[in-house]
């Protein structure tokens, strides 16, 4: 059984952050592989929890992609147990811009690495950050999908490292590989992956229909746009919808329906 084999742990947030928790996930019995490294904040919980999680050590941190929940405990994490840690190319200038000690080696898109007894393929799934990896187990049909598909909530795309276009194309390449299951970076393990992606990209559908009629009623700033859509959900929820209504606006933009000019948008006559 695959079960046994992965241990998730849930890792409250520092206060203050939208999101209010960030999973760990350890794969194998012996010498283990990590997924993600949590808050800089909650390294020694982590560090703590494999003592008793992993007591044949941590030999793999892999790091599906550069934001700083869950990359943040990396270098501790990585003093304490020796354990070498990994990422796509693209995101290691990011992360050394935040940790500068941390050794990363890259791994590529469909290179394929031990992580405790599995043999995982790497899978680049840009969109929520530009070399953001998953891990395709494929003997097992398990996904490790870090912040691509989340249950109960939806991704973040935040402009410039986050684009909406990419994001959208990742969704179907996960889609085509038929996973039986999701361990995701929050939120709980996806158990119908084919529904899920799909009402995720029915949601990003119906999210650019709502932009394109503020657009089309003369609203024409991502914050006014996301005021309305968000409208009486909390200044939190607005501040992240900001973000969101702007990846969909540059979507617009890379597709040649809409200009902007500075900071606003307007749609272009078709």
């Amino acid at each position: 059984m695959h079960d046994d084999l992965i241990r998730t742990r849930r890792v409250p947030a520092p206060a203050g952050l939208y999101m209010d928790h960030v999973n760990v996930i350890l794969l194998g019995r012996g010498p283990c592989a990590l997924f993600d490294a949590a808050y800089a904040e909650t390294a020694e919980e982590v560090i703590g929890w494999l003592r008793q999680a992993a007591p044949g050590g941590l030999q793999t941190l892999i790091l599906t992609h550069h934001h700083r929940d869950h990359l943040g405990g990396a270098t501790a994490l990585c003093e304490a147990t020796g354990a070498q840690a990994y990422a796509h190319p693209i995101e290691i200038p990011l992360m050394k811009a935040r940790q500068p000690s941390l050794e990363v080696k890259p791994i590529e898109d469909g290179e394929r690495v031990r992580a405790g007894e599995a043999e995982l393929e790497a899978v680049l799934t840009p969109g929520h950050s530009p070399g953001h990896l998953s891990f395709w187990w494929e003997e097992k049909r398990i996904l490790f999908g870090g912040d691509n598909v989340l249950l109960p909530t939806t991704t973040s795309i935040a402009p410039p490292t986050g684009r909406l276009s990419d994001y959208l194309r990742t969704l179907r390449k996960l889609l085509a590989l038929e996973p039986r299951i999701i361990h995701p970076g929050h939120g709980s393990p996806v158990r119908d992956p084919a529904g899920r992606i799909r009402a995720l990209l029915a949601h990003r559908a119906q999210r650019e229909a709502q932009v394109l009629a503020a657009l089309a009623k003369g609203l024409s700033t991502p914050a006014g746009i996301a005021g309305d859509i968000y409208r009486g959900l909390g200044e939190a929820r607005i501040r992240m919808g900001t973000n969101m209504v702007r990846s969909h606006l540059e979507k617009l933009v890379e597709e040649g329906r809409a200009r902007d000019e500075a900071g606003t948008f307007r749609l272009l006559e078709r």
